[in-house]
């Protein structure tokens, strides 16, 4: 549902700040009676408007009184991101009962001692629809009554249950709406599981703010999907993890999204700044710091005229209404610059942790006067500003992927296996990320293996408390005290890389898996899930293996093919039922492509780089004016059998004939792009040398090399340029039997067809070739050069080159992006400029 009108029928309050009467449910009736008619809730193809939602909450709340008329425990519910799954969730909590939210992707074992803790009774949707339908008075709740039991990693090897009354749950979901400005304009993005606290706060914030909630999560599906999700729904704010966003930057090109608030962890300034160039939004960027037990703590706000620091974003200035300090052992306030605890002062707070009095003595106390007091366990401190810098834990907690983990709950996990008997787990930095490396011993004759080990894990524990690395010891260092000396456990050992990977596929799919695991390098029999993979590991690769190869695969696909040597096979396969498919759609024939016929302006002529297929032009095409024919000339030999020409000059006189079948007298456009530009300034002297006119020449980021200005006239006094590109600059190292293989291949180029990335390859490696021999002559004519970040900006190199009027068009973005995504839409504006105002 990309928008929805609001009725007029009586205004909406903003969300306040609650007291003790208020409840969820008593403002979500407000918000329905308000406006009916407004969409409320979007979730897997399903909507909602607020008064049909009101209604099936309130019919299934009855239901579910008349199930359980004297029964007032706990009910835990699967809660996914579908209109049933919440349905059912604020049905329970309408009825009167605790809500105690289960992760459908949590292993049985451990959903089920969950329920065990929360001493709980599960109800599921068939269950409540199957009722009849009751009339049976709801119980009366205030603000004091638990709403919601969230359980998160427990440090005594067992999951722990924070209790959230009904005025917590509305305060969380009021600083949310207060922070980002929620209001019934907004169409909200929920990236998060609404198991999670952020996910389920998330939907509370937009329902009660009278926001249209679209919920997903990010755990199902491709990261062009979730992409596709945020653009055909036109969402105004996104809320997800910094690894999503991570993993989503450059896709995201929605102009309607005003905020991005990441959660969990912090946020990488780099990736931050990646979002901000690839995405054609101005969206505000969020990073918030909250806890389930003291909801938001603080949050800092980059808006796109705000420079970006370096490293992770701070956690930000507090949130209004609560006093945040940083304090040392002994409970005094810390000085500026000081690491200590951050500690939490506030009339509202969660009810502390369920049956855990121990606990919540150490971390919860009541000061008298209505407020109270948490201690996160969070290492900070304020800088001279007042911004609040987080630094770590207190105690052994991490956050992986932006989940709290205790390591002793994995420890408990792998104790309790039968091959191990003892185990220590921490929480190690990788890059941006932490990794949990796990320590064991056994003193048995056998030990089973790590791929045994961690399979065992994930019967019993979610996917991000797996360790990513697991180290075998004889016995575990101890300090004279006899307790584990954790400074003295040994790094993970560096793995040996046996066989490396073979072909361009394997190349590109070795890359993408190398980069998303964070190893500096991978066999291609290796296993990705042994070596820590896992689902934001896998769309990460997914991710990487689109924006190279322009492939869409399913998560399924790489969870099948877990190796570089199977996944490529898996890649090849669907890169050539890809291309067979666009051939037959597109009408390829011979060198010239057709990708857009119609319209009355001027033609224009894409002249691809090395190795560059028509298709890889299709992205630009959209953007174009629809009223000029587009075509696109390819190397002689990539849509039909034949032999590719094997010098630049050869190239141009083939192109130009192709031209002249379909513009014999002009007039039309140029425009050459990468080693292209230098095709098409050989094409535009033949052309002009046949008396048809002499063309304004486009080159979309074509390269000056040194071998290149040696050859042309006073090219040799101008300043250095880069030497010639190799297959290394492209990430083939090949050795000398790749090389001899690819010098092979190129003798039958266009004659046999080889995989596609490996005919990419042979065609660049011809086209290298061609450029390494040529000689070029000035241009005397006009010309423009579209230059990226990386390339050459001395004026002196350009003239040795283009002798006529020479006008540069700098863009921000690197050459190898530059025909998809948001880069493409911006040379699209440029050629249009640029062939309007040609002469």
């Amino acid at each position: 549902m990309s928008s929805r009108a609001v009725p007029a029928r009586s205004a909406l309050a903003p969300l306040c700040r609650p007291d003790g009467r208020d409840t969820l449910m008593a403002r979500y009736r407000e918000v329905a009676h308000a406006m009916p008619d407004a969409a409320a809730l979007h979730a897997a193809g399903t909507s909602l408007t607020f008064d049909e939602l009101l209604h099936r909450v309130y019919s299934q709340a009855r239901k579910i009184a008349a199930l359980r008329p004297s029964d007032h425990r706990p009910l835990a519910v699967e809660a996914d991101a579908s209109v049933d799954s919440i349905v059912l969730m604020l049905a329970v909590i309408a009825a009167g009962h605790p809500l105690v939210p289960l992760d459908p992707q949590l292993p049985h074992e451990r959903r089920d001692r969950i329920v065990e803790q929360a001493k709980a009774s599960t109800l599921d949707s068939a269950t409540v629809d199957a009722a009849v339908d009751s009339c049976v008075p709801l119980p009366t709740v205030s603000g004091g009554h638990t709403a919601v039991i969230n359980f998160t990693s427990g440090s005594t090897g067992t999951p722990k249950g924070v209790v959230l009354s009904h005025r917590m749950c509305l305060t969380k979901a009021y600083e949310v709406s207060t922070a980002l400005g929620l209001g019934t304009h907004d169409r909200v993005g929920d990236a998060l599981p609404v198991s999670f606290g952020a996910g389920l706060n998330t939907l509370f914030a937009g329902l009660l703010s009278g926001a249209t909630v679209h919920c997903r999560d990010p755990r199902s599906g491709t990261v062009g999907s979730i992409a596709e999700w945020v653009s055909d729904h036109s969402l105004t704010t996104l809320h997800c993890s910094s690894s999503l966003l991570r993993a989503v930057a450059g896709q995201v090109t929605v102009p309607t999204l005003r905020v991005v608030t990441t959660y969990g962890e912090s946020l990488h300034a780099d990736d931050a700044r990646r979002f901000r160039l690839a995405s054609d939004n101005r969206a505000t960027l969020v990073n918030w710091y909250a806890t389930t037990e003291a909801g938001a703590v603080a949050f800092s706000e980059y808006p796109l005229d705000r420079a970006l620091p370096s490293g992770f974003l701070p956690a930000g200035t507090p949130v209004a209404g609560k006093l945040v300090e940083v304090v040392a052992a002994d409970g005094s306030p810390c000085e500026p610059d000081v690491i200590g605890e951050v500690r939490v002062t506030s009339a509202c707070l969660a009810d502390g942790y369920l049956e855990d009095v121990g606990v919540d003595s150490e971390k919860f106390a009541a000061l008298g006067d209505g407020l109270f007091r948490y201690r996160t366990g969070d290492l900070g401190r304020f800088d001279q500003d007042g911004t609040l810098q987080l630094a770590g834990r207190i105690d052994d907690a991490v956050k992986v992927r932006g989940y709290l983990v205790e390591p002793a709950e994995v420890e408990a996990a792998l104790r309790a296996l039968p091959n191990i008997d003892d185990a220590v787990v921490i929480g190690r930095r990788s890059g941006t990320d932490t990794d949990l490396v796990a320590y064991i011993c056994s003193d048995r004759t056998v030990r089973a293996s790590q791929a045994d080990i961690r399979a065992a894990l994930r019967r019993t524990l979610p996917e991000w408390m797996v360790p990513t690395h697991i180290v075998a010891l004889d016995a575990m260092p101890r300090n004279e005290r006899g307790k584990i000396d954790r400074r003295a456990l040994p790094e993970p050992s560096d793995r040996r890389v046996e066989r490396t990977a073979v072909g361009p596929t394997e190349y590109i799919v070795a890359e993408a898996a190398r980069t998303a695991l964070g190893l500096d390098a991978i066999g291609r029999d290796e296993d990705f899930l042994e070596l820590g993979g896992n689902s934001l590991t896998m769309t990460a690769m997914l991710a990487h293996l689109r924006e190279n190869l322009k492939i869409e695969l399913d998560p399924q696909d790489v969870f099948a093919s877990t190796t570089v040597r199977t996944l490529a096979t898996t890649v090849d396969a669907r890169l050539r039922d890809t291309a067979a498919a666009r051939r037959r759609s597109s009408g390829v024939h011979d060198v010239l492509v057709p990708l857009r016929t119609g319209g009355t302006g001027a033609p224009i002529f894409l002249i691809g780089g090395a190795g560059v297929g028509a298709m890889a032009f299709l992205d630009l095409v959209k953007h174009l004016d629809a009223d000029r024919p587009v075509y696109a000339l390819q190397a002689h030999g990539r849509g039909t059998r034949g032999r590719p020409d094997r010098t630049i000059r050869a190239t141009a006189a083939r192109y130009v004939d192709a031209i002249r079948t379909v513009a014999p007298d002009g007039p039309f456009h140029l425009v050459g792009h990468s080693l292209g530009g230098w095709i098409a300034i050989a094409m535009a002297e033949k052309i002009r040398d046949s008396g048809v006119g002499t063309p304004h020449l486009l080159l979309l980021d074509t390269r000056l090399f040194r071998h290149l200005l040696d050859r042309l006239p006073g090219g040799t006094s101008v300043p250095a340029a880069p030497p010639a590109p190799t297959r290394e600059d492209a990430g083939f190292h090949l050795g000398r039997a790749g090389t001899a293989a690819l010098w092979l291949r190129m003798q039958f180029a266009g004659l046999l067809r080889y995989p596609t990335t490996m005919e990419w390859l042979v065609f660049a490696s011809i086209g290298y070739v061609a450029l390494n021999k040529h000689v070029p002559t000035p241009w005397s004519g006009s010309m423009t050069v579209v230059r990226t970040t990386e390339n050459v900006k001395d004026l002196r190199s350009w003239r040795a080159v283009a002798h006529g009027e020479l006008t540069f068009v700098d863009i921000t973005g690197h050459h190898a992006n530059m025909l998809r995504g948001p880069m493409a839409k911006e040379l699209a504006d440029i050629i249009d400029d640029t062939v309007d105002n040609a002469r």
